[in-house]
């Protein structure tokens, strides 16, 4: 898929990086750090702008041939960079992926996450044609879980071990959306 994407929402809009990206990037994950190293195992202390080149370089080549989807997000306001929304795990087989997501510390609790996931979805769903998406979730990462429902996404089950990080296999929180899950809701008259 090519480089040169965007999605746009009322307050968003989403892009592949760019080599550009790396000094918001590295800014923002260094704010997160905290908020975001028990989940990632990317998040490291000592996580410099050789590691936030390396992700970008590596970002752009999972475009480039089709493996992973990761986009920036930003405000269409003042283009703020917020974090990231991705596709990741992709499966032919099951025509399905994962969606991931994180949002700088100083921009949570805003419906950023939520807006960027609902584009991303779509773009899955209508774009790509998958019928599947998961969002796993550590059993303790509550602000993410909450993300998760907000989305409209259903949560299926807890998956044993089915989150590898920091050298240890944990239980998840399996959510998924499928396309009718982003379906215009209508109102009930009468």
């Amino acid at each position: 898929m090519k480089l040169d994407f965007m999605l746009t929402t009322p307050r968003l809009y989403l892009r592949p990086y760019k080599i550009a990206d790396v000094d918001d990037n590295l800014a923002a994950v260094l704010e997160s750090q905290p908020d975001l190293s028990p989940w990632v195992e990317w998040c490291h202390d000592g996580y410099d702008q050789q590691d936030a080149h390396a992700w970008l370089s590596a970002s752009q080549m999972n475009w480039k041939i089709d493996n992973g989807y990761e986009l920036a997000i930003f405000t269409r306001r003042d283009g703020t960079f917020l974090g990231t929304v991705c596709l990741n795990n992709l499966s032919q087989l099951t025509n399905s992926a994962e969606l991931g997501y994180w949002i700088r510390s100083s921009c949570h609790r805003q419906g950023y996450a939520t807006e960027a996931i609902v584009a991303l979805a779509r773009f899955a769903f209508d774009t790509l044609a998958l019928t599947r998406l998961e969002i796993v979730v550590h059993i303790t990462n509550t602000p993410s879980q909450k993300t998760a429902e907000r989305t409209g996404a259903l949560f299926e089950s807890l998956s044993r071990n089915r989150i590898y990080t920091h050298g240890k296999a944990c239980d998840g929180m399996v959510y998924a959306l499928i396309p009718q899950d982003l379906a215009p809701k209508r109102h009930r008259i009468g």
